[in-house]
Protein backbone atom coordinates (compact mmCIF):
# COMPACT_ATOMS: atom_id res chain seq x y z
CA UNK A 1 0.00 0.00 0.00
CA UNK A 2 1.32 3.46 -0.90
CA UNK A 3 0.75 6.75 0.87
CA UNK A 4 -0.71 9.51 -1.32
CA UNK A 5 -0.33 13.14 -0.33
CA UNK A 6 -2.20 15.91 -2.22
CA UNK A 7 -1.40 19.52 -1.32
CA UNK A 8 -3.04 22.74 -2.54
CA UNK A 9 -1.27 25.98 -1.58
CA UNK A 10 -3.12 29.20 -2.50
CA UNK A 11 -0.84 32.19 -2.89
CA UNK A 12 2.19 30.05 -3.74
CA UNK A 13 3.04 29.91 -7.44
CA UNK A 14 5.46 27.88 -9.51
CA UNK A 15 8.12 30.57 -9.00
CA UNK A 16 8.06 30.04 -5.22
CA UNK A 17 7.80 26.27 -5.65
CA UNK A 18 10.97 26.29 -7.79
CA UNK A 19 12.86 28.28 -5.15
CA UNK A 20 11.93 25.73 -2.48
CA UNK A 21 12.68 22.82 -4.82
CA UNK A 22 16.12 24.23 -5.63
CA UNK A 23 16.85 24.79 -1.93
CA UNK A 24 16.14 21.10 -1.21
CA UNK A 25 19.34 20.27 -3.09
CA UNK A 26 20.19 17.48 -5.51
CA UNK A 27 20.04 14.60 -3.02
CA UNK A 28 17.34 12.04 -3.80
CA UNK A 29 14.24 12.15 -1.62
CA UNK A 30 14.12 8.77 0.06
CA UNK A 31 10.76 7.03 -0.09
CA UNK A 32 9.18 9.31 -2.71
CA UNK A 33 7.86 7.26 -5.62
CA UNK A 34 6.24 10.04 -7.68
CA UNK A 35 6.06 13.84 -7.50
CA UNK A 36 3.76 15.91 -9.74
CA UNK A 37 3.31 19.68 -9.53
CA UNK A 38 1.18 22.19 -11.38
CA UNK A 39 -0.49 25.54 -10.89
CA UNK A 40 -4.24 26.16 -11.08
CA UNK A 41 -6.30 29.15 -9.98
CA UNK A 42 -3.40 30.86 -8.19
CA UNK A 43 -2.38 27.80 -6.20
CA UNK A 44 0.32 25.19 -6.55
CA UNK A 45 -1.07 21.65 -6.50
CA UNK A 46 1.30 18.85 -5.58
CA UNK A 47 0.65 15.12 -5.73
CA UNK A 48 3.20 12.88 -4.04
CA UNK A 49 3.17 9.12 -3.80
CA UNK A 50 5.28 7.77 -0.95
CA UNK A 51 6.39 4.32 0.14
CA UNK A 52 4.86 5.07 3.55
CA UNK A 53 3.48 7.82 5.78
CA UNK A 54 6.69 7.52 7.83
CA UNK A 55 8.80 8.36 4.74
CA UNK A 56 6.66 11.42 4.01
CA UNK A 57 6.83 12.58 7.64
CA UNK A 58 10.61 12.09 7.77
CA UNK A 59 11.10 14.15 4.58
CA UNK A 60 8.89 16.96 5.91
CA UNK A 61 10.64 17.11 9.29
CA UNK A 62 14.24 16.66 8.13
CA UNK A 63 14.29 18.50 4.81
CA UNK A 64 11.13 20.38 3.81
CA UNK A 65 10.32 22.36 6.97
CA UNK A 66 13.94 23.55 7.38
CA UNK A 67 13.87 24.77 3.75
CA UNK A 68 10.64 26.67 4.44
CA UNK A 69 12.44 28.43 7.29
CA UNK A 70 15.58 29.19 5.25
CA UNK A 71 13.71 30.54 2.20
CA UNK A 72 10.87 32.26 4.04
CA UNK A 73 8.47 30.51 1.66
CA UNK A 74 5.86 28.32 3.34
CA UNK A 75 2.23 27.36 2.84
CA UNK A 76 -0.19 29.79 4.41
CA UNK A 77 -3.24 29.09 6.54
CA UNK A 78 -5.36 28.38 3.44
CA UNK A 79 -3.18 25.44 2.39
CA UNK A 80 -5.00 22.12 2.25
CA UNK A 81 -3.51 18.66 2.53
CA UNK A 82 -5.27 15.38 1.87
CA UNK A 83 -3.39 12.20 2.71
CA UNK A 84 -4.51 8.61 2.45
CA UNK A 85 -3.32 5.09 1.73
CA UNK A 86 -3.92 3.89 -1.80
CA UNK A 87 -2.73 1.65 -4.59
CA UNK A 88 -0.59 2.61 -7.55
CA UNK A 89 -1.67 0.88 -10.74
CA UNK A 90 0.35 0.89 -13.95
CA UNK A 91 -2.13 1.43 -16.80
CA UNK A 92 0.44 1.50 -19.60
CA UNK A 93 -0.24 -2.13 -20.43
Amino acid sequence: MSYIHITRTPGIGLKEYRIVHEALGPEPIEGNLLHIVGELDGAVHIVDVWESAAAADRFAAERLFPVFERTGIAPGPDARVEAFEGEVTDLRG
